[in-house]
């Protein structure tokens, strides 16, 4: 029976923050390797495109920077990488996900222009390390740090096909040198942001020159997905043991209205998004949809590449932040054709996505923001998108490999520790993921959190936080906050933790430095209130119970002493 979607025009606004998962679901954290490692110029590393995009070693950055900031130093994980192992053992986490910075290892891109080997040691370290501490690696191959060698005037990055052997043959070295002490790789993390922010928009790298909204995300996607294929090609044609595939990823998008065009809209802007990547893996071609109204636009397979694609992956990876509403939007006459409006990747599916509620009915407040401009907070748009993801591809083995919620870049440690806004998010999402295994039938395996820690966020640089464990990126000095201290445990537990016994815990720890109004140590609990109820029963029957036992007492000496007296 295809899984039901949930949730038709009604909205939960409270979770339940209780239950366990099935046993042996997979908890982790997850980072990439430039928003972390720093060390740009070191161990024989070559320059990628990030350092050019963001103006690494006081270069000017592109245009698309939001933020002056590099990745240079980030959290100079390159140094600390033994001291972040024994953070994650000490917080009790048993599974990390990070990438391999292509660049350290083939600094020209390529294996013609060498392995540095001081790359593949450093990593080599690294994996023994985790496994030294019991932590299980989850490799990323590719997290878009690109060989700036590969992205030129004459090989123009992922629009060149060339790319998908210089990828394979970076694949194969991981898996030659790395395999075996690695049973999980992931050979892209979110295709979709890489070719249509940094080949389409310009606000992530590669950038302008390199950018064209009518054509380059497609062209770009079409690489991406061959290389993928390929890599996964070679992989088991190695005998390679472990799990391989892609991450994708996807905010929901849900019909603003029960009109059939606002729901279709929404259904077009998932499959434009996630669609995109999935289908071919998952079914053997893109959507039809997308084929339709793309045209010769959208790059062809042949029947080889097809069939290369489909079911070239062992698992589904998804990251998933946000949600939005949708709404029909049709495009103007003569769209995409001479002398008709110039098309664009985000007018071609129709579809226009709605945050401010203000104009509608009991829509305020559905989805509050985080510090990052597209971040918006939706549980059930969690849900929904997993049952969507599963009606789609017969339920396959699913990990939710990011995410996350973000604050404020400039807050101290004092303020930072102390995070109810990622606490609920993590703990509202996780309830929602938990009900979709359990009412809804989701095959979903693992839950990676995003991030370890505060990082190098892309074109924002330092000025958003989506750590688990404050980073101070001058002293790099690492502090836990609450949400971590409860991620900590609903790993160890496998079972949903309250969270406000978290944030009080903490406020308790402020409160002791005097840096905390003490009303934050009475933060609401979904269920408190009848815990109170029943705390407060049990205690009047003991008091009731006590006075009894005293009167008894007291009868019973009286009446000893009279008779003694007598």
């Amino acid at each position: 029976m295809p899984i039901a979607l949930p949730y038709r025009g009604q909205y939960p606004r409270t979770y339940v923050h209780e239950g366990s998962f099935p046993a042996g679901f997979t908890w982790g954290v997850g980072t990439a390797a430039y928003q972390i490692e720093g060390g740009y110029n070191e161990g024989g590393r070559g320059a990628s495109i990030w350092d050019v995009f963001s103006g690494a070693g006081g270069g000017k950055p592109n245009q698309g920077m939001q933020v002056k900031a590099t990745g240079d130093s980030a959290c100079d994980h390159y140094h600390r990488w033994r001291d972040d192992v024994l953070l994650m053992a000490r917080l009790g986490l048993k599974n990390y996900r990070f990438s391999i910075s292509w660049p350290r290892l083939l600094p020209n891109g390529t294996l013609a222009g060498g392995v540095n080997e001081e790359g593949v040691a450093f990593y080599s370290r690294l994996i023994d390390e985790l496994h030294a501490h019991g932590i299980e690696p989850y490799v990323t191959l590719y997290h878009w740090d690109l060989p700036l060698a590969l992205q030129t005037a004459s090989l123009p990055g992922w629009l060149d096909p060339a790319l998908e052997g210089f990828f394979a043959d970076y694949a194969e070295l991981c898996f030659s040198r790395f395999g075996g002490r690695v049973k999980h790789w992931t050979t892209f993390n979110e295709a979709w942001t890489f070719v249509v922010l940094g080949y389409g928009t310009g606000s992530k790298a590669p950038g302008a020159p390199f950018t064209n909204l009518a054509t380059h995300p497609y062209l770009a996607g079409h690489t991406v997905l061959l290389a993928h294929a390929e890599a996964v090609r070679r992989f088991r044609a190695r005998g390679e043991e472990g799990q391989i595939g892609i991450t994708n990823n996807c905010d929901w998008r849900e019909p603003l209205t029960s009109e059939p065009a606002d729901i279709a809209a929404a259904e077009r802007a998932v499959e434009w998004w996630l669609g995109w990547f999935a289908d071919p893996i998952w079914r053997g071609d893109y959507p039809e949809a997308m084929r339709a109204a793309l045209g010769e636009r959208l790059p062809r397979f042949t029947s080889a590449q097809k069939a290369a694609l489909k079911g070239s992956a062992d698992f589904f990876g998804l990251n998933h932040y946000g949600s939005a509403f949708a709404v029909d939007h049709p495009n103007p006459a003569g769209y995409g054709a001479a002398g008709g409006s110039t098309p664009s990747y985000f007018a071609d599916f129709a579809a226009r996505e709605v945050h401010d509620f203000a104009q509608y009915e009991g829509r305020a407040g559905e989805m509050p923001r985080a510090v990052s401009s597209w971040l918006y907070s939706a549980p059930w748009g969690l849900r929904k998108l997993l049952a969507w993801v599963a009606r789609r591809y017969a339920n396959p083995p699913l990990y939710v490999t990011e995410n996350g919620w973000s604050t404020p870049g400039d807050e101290d440690a004092a303020t930072a520790v102390h995070d109810p806004g990622r606490l609920y998010f993590y703990a509202n999402y996780t309830s929602e993921m938990r009900r979709a295994i359990y009412e809804d039938g989701v095959d979903v395996r693992g839950y990676f959190a995003w991030s370890l820690m505060d990082n190098f966020e892309w074109e924002m640089g330092y000025s958003e936080r989506f750590g688990l464990v404050f980073t101070d990126f001058e002293t790099q000095q690492r502090i836990p906050k609450a949400s971590a201290k409860w991620f900590s445990e609903l790993a160890a537990t496998n079972a949903l933790p309250l969270p406000a016994r978290f944030l009080r815990e903490e406020a308790r720890n402020k409160e002791s430095r005097g840096d905390i109004c003490p009303t934050l140590l009475e933060l609401p609990e979904p269920g408190d209130a009848l815990r109170r109820q029943v705390t407060a029963t049990l205690a009047a029957v003991l008091s009731i119970g006590a006075l009894l036992l005293f009167l008894t007492l007291t009868v019973s000496r009286r009446w000893r002493s009279c008779s003694y007296r007598s």
